[in-house]
């Protein structure tokens, strides 16, 4: 149905004259019955769930009549419907204290404020609203609040039953450490120049630097499962439906931004349906409390742990599975030597497989993180070898040795329709922000790596990531604390990879001493290996470093000639033109 709202100042004015109100806009009824007429719409179109109309006209109603208290309270009515309990109390004891004027009572509007006080989960207050209006009330209307009453007790022997006391015993010190999370950041009203000075920080900001919460891979996972587990014990399968609707509101593809009309409907239609959800979802698990549930569930303490005992050893034993099938296919990989894919396939498991596993379901993590990083060490070893019929006098002979790509970044690239990366006119590169999100996923990973071997591996990765993208002070950077924690886990495969990377930046450079400086680091590294094939690849960075130093030399031996020779005969010139 078209909406009839008009807004407001609806008719044009010019300056001094007021301006001609159409026929059709005059409404020739009283306001008794116009109040009348707004109040029916809004609860046809309260009952058709057009909340935004039946607000409207509500609205319309009580600036006509702010005594009807028939109004407010079918106000509240409709708006208890869309979650907005504490709104819709307020209509219903405005209406009662008109109602309290005349010296009159009404049992449906006393019953609605103790619905209010329910549904904002107040039971105490509730329960007591509940038994002055049972005394107050006689025959069928006392029924309507002793049968409320019955519910609003249940519900209070769920949330303080034995289940409560239960739930309490386990979970007794995180209990007290969210008290005391909840004490530290509750709301002060002193000025915040205050606060701060007695934390002894900066009070001269004007705008405060707001942290970012930042969680683990873990704590991620365990708060959307139990996000999904909330959802599937109170509405059953329609969880997945708040999961589509909680990514559905920034979701682009609804919200596109061509669409700008549809848009600024969209989004927050989507905001205030989910939050309707959200607010019903709080009732029902004030009402119930999942620990409530569980202990309805299983109500044998031994047998419910028995229960989760078996669930766990089921993950585990699946986890113990998956993690064999990983090592056979990292070994597959680094025997067909595919080592694009073997890293993405690493970075896979351990960046959203792994991570996510708890000690109780992977007690053997230490040893399969050990197993899985120096197998791919082991991998990018293997590629360093020395070529058949290489020359070392050949044009970048160490940078090929070494297999770092040639610069192609001066060469033109061809235009091809539909790629936006080839316009000339494209202002954002995608290779080098697809490299800047890698290293900001490395880098978060970062922060809760507990072992060497892993802060190792991810430096090695943020190295590897600016060598690509030919930020070689960041790469030399990111490798020398590769080193560090490689040193501390005693993994010299690791630091000799680092050191690779710290070459290969120089050689990229043309620094000659700082390559040989590296080289000779990763020899000292390379006898720990005790492998012939490293010390033989070495040698021959050696030698290809050594001839670039000698063609180096004697370029510059060659250039200062010349221009030795060219001021000679500058000289000359000048003394026979003075002659």
């Amino acid at each position: 149905m078209t909406s009839i709202i008009q807004p407001d100042g609806f008719i044009p004015q010019a300056q001094g004259i007021d301006a001609a109100v159409p026929i059709w806009f005059k409404i020739d009824w009283s306001p008794e019955i116009e109040q009348g007429i707004y109040k029916d719409w809004g609860t046809y179109y309260c009952r058709r769930r057009r909340e935004n109309l039946g607000m409207h006209y509500f609205d319309k109603a009580l600036k006509l009549g702010p005594a009807d208290f028939t109004t407010l309270y079918r106000r509240s009515q409709s708006k208890r419907k869309i979650a907005l309990a504490e709104s819709a109390l307020q209509d219903s004891l405005e209406a009662k204290r008109l109602l309290k004027n005349l010296q009159r009572n009404d049992a449906p509007i006393n019953l609605e404020v103790c619905d209010g006080l329910y549904d904002m989960n107040r039971f105490e207050n509730a329960k007591a609203e509940l038994h002055d209006n049972a005394r107050l009330f006689t025959g069928n209307k006392s029924k309507m609040f002793e049968q409320r009453l019955e519910v609003v007790d249940g519900n209070i022997e769920d949330a303080c039953g034995p289940s409560m006391t239960q739930f309490i015993s386990e979970n007794e010190k995180l209990i007290i450490h969210l008290t005391e999370l909840i004490k530290k950041h509750k709301e002060d009203d002193r000025p915040l120049w205050k606060i701060l000075k007695e934390q002894e920080k900066c009070d001269v900001l004007s705008i405060p630097e707001i942290e970012d919460e930042m969680l683990s891979p873990l704590e991620i996972a365990r708060r959307s499962r139990a996000f999904n587990v909330c959802n599937q014990m109170f509405i059953d399968r329609s969880w997945l439906d708040v999961i589509f609707l909680k990514h559905v509101r920034k979701n682009p593809n609804l919200l596109l931004d061509q669409c700008k009309k549809s848009t600024e409907y969209l989004q927050p239609l989507t905001l205030k349906k989910y939050d309707e959800i959200k607010n019903f979802l709080k009732m029902l698990e004030a009402r119930s409390p999942m620990y409530n549930i569980r202990y309805q569930k299983f109500t044998n303490k031994k047998l419910m742990e028995k229960f989760r005992q078996e669930y766990l050893y089921r993950v585990q034993y699946q986890t113990s599975r998956n993690m064999r099938t990983a090592l056979q296919s990292i070994r597959y990989l680094r025997k067909t030597k595919n080592l694009t894919k073997l890293t993405s396939y690493v970075e896979e498991v351990m960046g959203d497989y792994v991570v996510k596993k708890t000690n109780r379901i992977m007690p053997w993590k230490f040893e399969f993180l050990n197993e899985v990083y120096n197998t791919l060490a082991l991998a990018y070893v293997d590629q360093y070898t020395v070529p058949k019929y290489f020359r070392y006098s050949e044009k970048n002979a160490l940078l090929r040795l070494l297999r770092f790509p040639m610069d192609k970044s001066m060469e033109v690239k061809p235009f091809v329709f539909g790629d936006r990366s080839t316009h000339q006119g494209s202002s954002v590169d995608p290779a080098m922000s697809k490299s800047r999100q890698i290293v900001n996923r490395y880098e978060h990973r970062m922060v809760f790596a507990k072992y060497p071997i892993e802060k190792s591996y991810l430096l090695h990765q943020i190295a590897s990531t600016h060598l690509q993208s030919h930020r070689f002070d960041e790469c030399c950077f990111s490798a020398r604390k590769a080193i560090e924690e490689a040193h501390n886990c005693n993994s010299f495969i690791w630091q000799f990879l680092s050191y690779l990377l710290i070459i290969k930046a120089n050689a990229a450079l043309h620094k000659v001493e700082g390559t040989s400086e590296a080289l000779a680091k990763a020899v000292n590294i390379a006898k720990e290996l005790k492998e012939k094939d490293i010390n033989h690849f070495l040698n021959a960075c050696i030698n290809c470093n050594e001839e670039e130093f000698i063609v180096k030399k004697q370029s510059v031996f060659t250039n200062s000639r010349r221009d030795s020779e060219k001021s000679v005969r500058s000289t000359l010139s000048l003394r026979r033109s003075e002659y």
